[in-house]
């Protein structure tokens, strides 16, 4: 709740996002010694296959259903649990797959966004945004001849375009504002102004055009359409790249998600743990399965230390 508890501020120095940074024993190096996380884990285990080494430098948390509440806050001993990470020389990176109008309306953020790298990965990591610059990028798009071929074909199609929501029709436009929480008149009524980075159907299954991949999204009787080849994984590789000179995948990442989004951000992860309440998905996909709430987790359990699958 906002006021509620203690406020956290980030520990230590903030990290340079802007170039990289490839010194393993620099401020945001953990000990070494992080343990041989290829045989089973002890708390409710999923089947895990071997993984990549690399010393864990980032832990990586989808937003809704992982570190959101019913009430979409986060509670005040998750900001606890981030902030020791934080201080054990893991730097938080969200990764979500709200729109950037969605994502402004997050109440009760600051202490979180406060603890993680400025930018924010949206849109499951197509869109960038900079909250320190209050700017964002998209980082890849549909094939504009594919767009042009799905808003023909369907009626009710809402496009993410630079950041903004663009819907055909005006019950596309309701539709997409119940389903995600936002204001209806945060969603504009035209074709799209540039190059779109997903679209939302509702109602009737849509082509899928070379060059993309389709989801369906039954909660909301809609399908989501999205560049080919993309995903969270994908998206948040390219950032710690870009930033960090990351040359090894996700071989530094500690990933949470809950997800069928976020099966290919664990399986990829060094260390890949679904929260309590996952998707047979994302459950399939990760190393540890938690059978316990996330904050008692990052409350008792030392990713820099003992082996982190061990509630012994």
């Amino acid at each position: 709740m906002p006021g509620d508890g203690p406020e956290f501020s980030p520990p230590g120095e903030d990290p340079a996002p802007h170039r990289p940074d490839p010194d393993p024993a620099g401020r945001h190096a953990i000990s070494t010694d992080f343990p041989d996380l290829t045989g089973p884990a002890t708390e409710d285990p999923a089947p895990a296959a071997p993984r990549q080494s690399g010393v864990p430098r980032y832990a990586a948390f989808d937003l809704d259903g992982t570190l959101l509440d019913a009430e979409g806050r986060i509670p005040r001993a998750t900001v606890a649990g981030i902030a020791r990470l934080r201080g054990r020389g893991l730097l938080p990176v969200l990764v979500t797959g709200r729109s950037l109008p969605s994502f402004r309306r997050w109440r009760d953020a600051d202490r979180v966004l406060d603890l993680c790298h400025p930018e924010v990965l949206l849109e499951e990591g197509d869109l960038v945004y900079d909250r320190g610059q209050d700017r964002h990028r998209a980082v890849a798009a549909l094939p504009a001849d594919a767009v042009a071929r799905v808003r023909r074909a369907c009626a009710d199609v809402v496009a993410s375009c630079d950041g903004r929501l663009l819907a055909s029709t005006r019950r596309a436009a309701v539709a997409y504002a119940v389903a995600h929480g936002v204001p209806r008149d945060a969603i504009g009524i035209g074709p799209p102004t540039g190059p779109s980075t997903r679209l939302m159907v509702f109602g009737e299954k849509p082509p899928e055009p070379p060059g993309t991949e389709g989801r369906a999204l039954r909660g909301f009787g809609a399908t989501l359409l999205t560049a080919a080849g993309r995903g969270k994984a994908v998206g948040l590789a390219a950032l710690l790249t870009d930033r960090f000179g990351e040359r090894d995948g996700l071989s530094r990442v500690v990933a949470f998600g809950d997800g069928d989004n976020d099966a290919g951000l664990l399986a990829g992860a060094r260390l890949g743990i679904a929260v309590q309440g996952s998707s047979p998905a994302a459950r399939a996909a990760a190393d540890l399965c938690l059978d316990r709430p996330l904050e008692e987790y990052l409350a008792t359990t030392d990713l820099a230390g003992p082996d982190p699958t061990d509630r012994s």
